[in-house]
């Protein structure tokens, strides 16, 4: 059986193998981050984990096969927050979108993208031309696909393709504005961060509302 270039060679069965794997991820995101994608190499990451290439390749077959693992933990707590904190937070069902709402999203979101190293350059989907490509991506299905099942809730009249077409509009604005808040002053920043929220809400407002066709 041939392995997929994206596919861990084996899942660790023993609390020690498991502990390498948690440090070789590790290494990976923090070399993102130091170094981006194009200089990350196998082994980088093995010296940056305290561990030989031999190990590296125990587990996974190349870098790209371990920044996807490393993309699978990023999506799973993604949707764990989503599913836990946005849902509680819309109000009854048909609720208007407010700027509380989406303030506490944002805010929320953001909060837990900085503790995910690395994570701004896969988000920005700046990897081209190879596998890992579909690996970002699915930080923002799972994004669209989390918020598409809490709207659909609580506002079950707006259609599929109204529901899909918004959120890839508020997922794809919010990425951009984000980024030029970070790379802003703090008086911008604050200006960008705010005003996107009065932004994205009034937008959504005119999609997911109680007497929506």
């Amino acid at each position: 059986m041939t392995t997929s270039p994206l596919q861990r060679r084996r899942q660790p069965s023993q609390a020690r193998g498991r502990q390498r794997v948690e440090a070789l991820l590790k290494a990976t995101a923090v070399l993102l981050e130091e170094v981006g994608y194009d200089a990350l190499t196998t082994k980088a990451i093995a010296e940056r984990a305290e561990t030989s290439i031999g190990s590296f390749y125990q587990f996974f077959p190349n870098r790209d096969a371990a920044v996807a693992a490393l993309v699978d933990g990023y999506e799973a707590d993604v949707r764990a927050f989503l599913q836990s904190h946005a849902g509680d937070q819309l109000g009854e069902a048909g609720a208007p979108i407010g700027v509380e709402w989406i303030g506490s999203l944002v805010d929320g979101l953001s909060a837990l993208y900085a503790t995910f190293p690395g994570f701004l350059g896969l988000w920005a989907a700046q990897v081209k031309d190879n596998p890992l490509q579909r690996e970002a991506q699915k930080l923002r299905d799972a994004l669209q696909e989390s918020l598409d099942a809490i709207l659909r809730q609580r506002f079950p009249k707006v259609p599929a393709e109204a529901r899909s077409r918004c959120l890839i509009m508020v997922i794809e604005t919010g990425h951009s504005l984000l980024n030029a808040a970070d790379a802003a002053d703090e008086p911008r920043r604050k200006l960008l961060q705010e005003e996107l929220k009065v932004m994205l809400a009034g937008y959504m407002s005119r999609t997911f509302r109680e007497d929506a066709p």
